[in-house]
């Protein structure tokens, strides 16, 4: 129950973290990936291959995501950690969860990043494409989406489901 309050404080600290500053601090992953062995380690029940296995299959399709410059290396690490405690089976589950708190979520940052813009949802755009068909173009001000609060919003909601 204690390490249950642990490994949740600090999964809401890592997304207010990144939420705050994008930054998902090593330090905090690190006390989350200890405090996730020792629940499994305490737990009688705990298939440890499965958990192993979560952690794996959540690492390959968090790296792809990352070389393809679809999801940051914090997230890649933080849901990798997910992965270990939560095993393969649930994190699975999990994912649809996360998926969609992340879509509103970029829902929200898009929206306020056209409110707080000068320019017309129409400038956007075509500078948008322009930037996609550019070679080395970059935004003066990227849109930056942090995923961690989706990640904490969606695991949330699937253990309040189930």
């Amino acid at each position: 129950m204690v390490i249950n309050l642990v490994i949740w404080g600090l999964i809401f600290a890592i997304g207010v973290s990144d939420a705050q500053r994008h930054r998902i601090p090593n330090q905090f992953v690190g006390l989350l990936l200890l405090a996730v062995i020792s629940d499994i380690l305490l737990d009688p029940n705990a298939m440890l291959w499965l958990h192993v296995k979560g952690m794996l299959l959540t690492f390959i399709v968090g790296f792809a995501l990352y070389l393809g410059r679809l999801m940051a290396g914090g997230d890649v690490k933080l849901l990798t950690v997910l992965g270990l405690w939560l095993g393969a089976e649930t994190m699975w589950s999990v994912t649809p969860f996360i998926i969609v708190a992340g879509g509103v979520i970029g829902i929200f940052y898009l929206a306020l990043y056209l409110a707080s813009s000068s320019y017309s949802i129409t400038e956007h755009a075509r500078a948008y494409a322009v930037q996609k068909v550019t070679p080395g173009w970059k935004s003066k001000q990227p849109l930056v989406i942090p995923f961690a609060p989706a990640i904490v919003i969606g695991l949330a909601y699937y253990f309040y489901a189930y």
